[in-house]
């Protein structure tokens, strides 16, 4: 075999590579969504410091982000006061990216991110929630607070409110709800 078509089955490997990745990675963008949850958006480093400031946390509290994506607004409440941060997260890549940056951090002891359905997660011992999630989610997740949050969880939602609800104060897109 001469070099030209070595080099050239190696970059046609390349790209084949790289395409099944990028398909595996674009494909898994939709379970969120089969889930009944939202499609990953990262949320602006701007609105994190709106949503963890109108949080108002305490050394107390115990968060927990309903759709994690990749982990920042657990890495910035536990840098905010946070003792516990929790994040559901279903979709693969980015709970390990979560990790990952968590783990850079230095807080892999204050965070835990589980590669598991918000629908399923446990509120009962939660003093605040995290959301960004859209609106059909907002109308279910509605029902989900109202049975499994304690009295006096903060809810902070980033852009989208939650059906039937009066907003305790907005700043920026972020919005303040208590139980």
């Amino acid at each position: 075999m001469d070099s030209i078509t070595f080099f050239f089955l190696l970059f046609a490997t390349l790209i084949i590579a790289t395409d099944i990745a990028a398909i595996c990675w674009l494909g898994s963008m939709f379970i969120p969504i089969i889930a009944g949850g939202g499609p990953y958006v990262p949320t602006g480093h701007e609105i994190v410091k709106d949503m963890i400031s109108i949080a108002n946390l305490k050394e107390t509290d115990t968060v927990i982000d309903l759709g994690s994506g990749d982990g920042r607004i657990l890495i910035a409440a536990t840098r905010a006061g946070a003792t516990k941060a929790i994040g559901y997260e279903i979709h693969p890549g980015l709970v390990k990216l979560s990790r990952q940056k968590v783990s850079l951090a230095g807080i892999a002891n204050k965070v835990e991110i589980r590669k598991q359905s918000m629908w399923k997660a446990d509120l009962s011992e939660t003093t605040v929630v995290f959301l960004y999630q859209i609106p059909y989610s907002m109308e279910k997740l509605r029902d989900k607070i109202e049975t499994e949050l304690p009295k006096g969880t903060r809810i902070i939602s980033n852009a989208f409110e939650i059906p039937e609800r009066i907003p305790i104060s907005k700043r920026g897109k972020a919005i303040l709800y208590i139980v």
